[in-house]
């Protein structure tokens, strides 16, 4: 009885392996030592997808995997140092799409999934250590999510869901920052965080909204900034914090080309503004010290509120 050589029966493996999925590929670099790495490309719906996994370290895990009907798409994980995890998923006919992770340090943590994607990017990039990120996309069509975290124990979440042409971007630099993005039903719209310092806190919340923008700026510490925006048109949201423990909420909701600014510098500021059906409506607040406190709230159109305070201990309230 004929035996097969190792060629031959490596060039039977091949063919098998290709007989479930077409034209996929898988690069995997490793060492040091105790690093784990799983691809997982044997999904027979998916085709002409390429993943890529390179390790320098020690104990460094990584798990990507490509299902349920993804094609044309990529996923790289990159780790240089030790104990680093990081898992990504693209599945149910995610196409064209893309997922980039790279971890340099120690004990930093990242997921990113991709679920019924078209022609849409996440990215995590992670420099220090234990610090944590994760990206979701879900129903997405030509939009982008981005995490860059330098320093420890930074933490970020971005989640996009039914989301067409839009952005989401978190940058964060120090130790202990906390960002939260969240995209539901939005069209030609943007989220960014900024977060320079530590401890610092932000929250973005779209939901219906179309042409509209939401950006945090934060430099300094345990500052906190809250933006919820909600059937919208062509409206945005600014907010500049630079100091301590600084506080601003602003919310909007079923309004049309609505805008809030919000400036902060010293410590213990706060500001609330509140614009629920005020279109054309414009609310700004400017806080120079320490312990002011302002709020807002507009429900008419074509409004104009304008809040300056400089000093310390003021309070000021302006309805429309």
């Amino acid at each position: 009885m004929k035996t097969l050589t190792p060629i031959a029966t490596a060039i039977l493996l091949a063919n098998s392996v290709n007989t479930f999925a077409d034209n996929n590929k898988a690069i995997l670099f490793q060492v040091g030592g105790g690093n784990m790495a799983v691809v997982d490309q044997s999904d027979p719906t998916i085709q002409h997808n390429l993943i890529v996994q390179a390790k320098i370290g020690t104990s460094n895990d990584s798990d990507a995997s490509q299902t349920t009907g993804t094609s044309h798409s990529v996923a790289t994980h990159l780790q240089v140092g030790d104990l680093n995890s990081s898992i990504s998923i693209q599945q149910n006919d995610t196409s064209r799409s893309s997922i980039f992770i790279s971890q340099i340090g120690s004990m930093n943590s990242a997921s990113a999934g991709q679920d019924m994607a078209t022609a849409d990017s996440a990215l995590i990039s992670q420099t220090g250590s234990m610090n944590s990120a994760s990206v979701s996309q879900s129903v997405v069509t030509g939009s982008s999510a981005l995490v860059n975290q330098t320093g420890s124990m930074n933490s970020a979440g971005v989640g996009q869901g039914s989301v067409t042409e839009s952005s989401a971007l978190v940058n964060q630099t120090g130790s202990m920052n906390m960002a939260a993005v969240s995209q539901g039903s939005v069209t030609a719209s943007s989220a960014l965080v900024n977060q320079i310092g530590s401890m610092n806190q932000a929250a973005i919340s779209q939901g219906a909204v179309t042409a509209t923008s939401a950006s945090v700026n934060q430099t300094g510490f345990m500052n906190m900034a809250a933006i919820s925006q909600g059937s919208l048109t062509e409206s945005a949201v600014l907010v500049n914090q630079a100091g301590s423990m600084n506080s601003a909420g602003i919310s909007q909701s079923a309004s049309t080309v609505s805008s809030a600014l919000v400036d902060q510098t010293g410590s213990m500021n706060g500001v609330i503004i509140s614009q629920l059906g005020a279109s054309f409506s414009l609310a700004s607040t400017t806080q120079l010290g320490s312990g002011n406190m302002h709020t807002t709230a507009q429900t008419g159109d074509g409004e104009v509120a304008i809040a300056v305070q400089i000093g310390n201990g003021n309070m000021g309230t302006i309805v429309q």
